[in-house]
């Protein structure tokens, strides 16, 4: 009878062990899954993250690009209506004649160091 009680707890105490084992290993694996998880989240962000930097400097050129440009268009309709108000004056005054060559110099200029 007694060894049959030490047979008993002999099977409990491995049974327990074998149940430890199996719910650490368990344990394990969920983390490592996590792990994995939160590890490959991370890289797609990081592809995704340099994707908008790519898109975000080329807009930026392209806005730089086109500042350039408007301040061109400005000076140059700027010219243009200065050039418009000179004939203007000319016409209702028929005088101005000086203003006009001073305004094509400065058109002139305008143009060459363009």
């Amino acid at each position: 009878m007694e060894s049959f009680l030490q047979l008993e707890n002999f099977v409990t105490v491995l049974l327990w062990l074998c149940g430890s084992v199996v719910a650490v290993a368990g344990a394990v694996a969920v983390i490592v899954k996590f792990w994995k998880w939160a590890h490959k989240t991370s890289d797609e962000n990081a592809v995704t993250l340099s994707e908008i930097e790519t898109y975000l400097a080329s807009d930026k050129r392209r806005i730089e690009q086109l500042e350039r440009y408007q301040a061109v268009n400005d000076t140059q309709n700027k010219m243009i209506l200065k050039a418009l108000v000179a004939l203007l004056g000319h016409e209702i005054d028929g005088n101005h004649v000086d203003k006009l060559s001073d305004i094509r110099d400065s058109i002139q200029d305008y143009l060459i160091e363009r």
